[in-house]
């Protein structure tokens, strides 16, 4: 009984591995089903409104970035709403912008 059973689940397993590669050439989406939507608002307008910084995030990956002047994204949050507010310094020159979360049309 205990063969019948192991040469079964054996069967199902040799089955599933020759459909896994069927199944995985398949596309999953059809695109990236958000992105970010830059606004003409402020991080402080959005910590008016009730936004609430979840998470802050230095990144010195960026081309130009220097460890002692890393590119920051903070991120921010209102029941489902989320925001990104960037701040990046590039030699003298200093860049700013805040982007919401928005589904793709």
């Amino acid at each position: 009984m205990m063969r019948r059973v192991a040469a079964f689940l054996l069967a199902v397993l040799w089955l599933a591995a020759l459909a896994a590669p069927a199944v995985s050439a398949e596309p999953s989406s059809e695109g990236h089903p958000h992105k970010w939507e830059t606004v003409d608002k402020s991080m402080v307008d959005f910590l008016n409104a009730g936004f609430e910084v979840k998470a802050v995030v230095y990144d010195t990956s960026e081309k130009g970035a220097t460890p002692d002047l890393p590119d920051v994204h903070y991120f921010l949050q209102k029941s489902k709403q989320l925001v990104r507010c960037d701040f990046r310094k590039r030699e003298q020159t200093s860049y700013y912008w805040c982007a919401v979360l928005v589904k793709v049309k």
